[in-house]
């Protein structure tokens, strides 16, 4: 394996969550990247969790907590499944491998507004019961 496929894996596993609790209409997701984050990016991503899946009609409420890296999502199980979520979640993990590089070069001062606008970008790009569009990309000029 080389060592760009080994880099790859490396970041599907940072970015893929796991499942550590559920119950219906809650669901408690372990990430391992968040732990990562610095302090100073800490709110940009904590803000990508909350208002992406927050600003969501079938989502209640988002929890983020960057110190132990879990995410808490409260949503309506009669209007979405859990296996429609962490499909949702899949999708933007493969969205996200596919733009790291362009994520990565972001300079510091300009990754909240980045943030919001991919946030953006994405929202329209996601089809009833949070279904991402098959084709979606993030932009050039984001």
């Amino acid at each position: 394996m080389n060592a760009e496929a080994l880099v790859g894996q490396f970041r599907s596993w940072l970015l893929r969550p796991r499942v550590v609790h559920r119950l219906p209409g809650r669901l408690r997701l372990s990430c391992p990247a968040l732990k990562q984050v610095g302090e100073a990016r800490r709110d940009e991503w904590a803000f990508v969790w909350r208002d992406l899946l927050g600003g969501m009609a079938e989502v209640e409420s988002v929890e983020v907590s960057l110190t132990t890296g879990t995410v808490l999502i409260r949503y309506d199980p009669d209007t979405l499944t859990e296996s429609e979520l962490i499909e949702f979640l899949r999708a933007l993990n493969r969205l996200a491998l596919r733009h790291w590089d362009r994520l990565a070069a972001v300079p510091r001062a300009e990754l909240p507004e980045t943030l919001r606008r991919i946030v953006g970008a994405i929202r329209a790009g996601v089809r009833r019961r949070l279904a991402l569009e098959d084709r979606l990309e993030i932009p050039k000029d984001v």
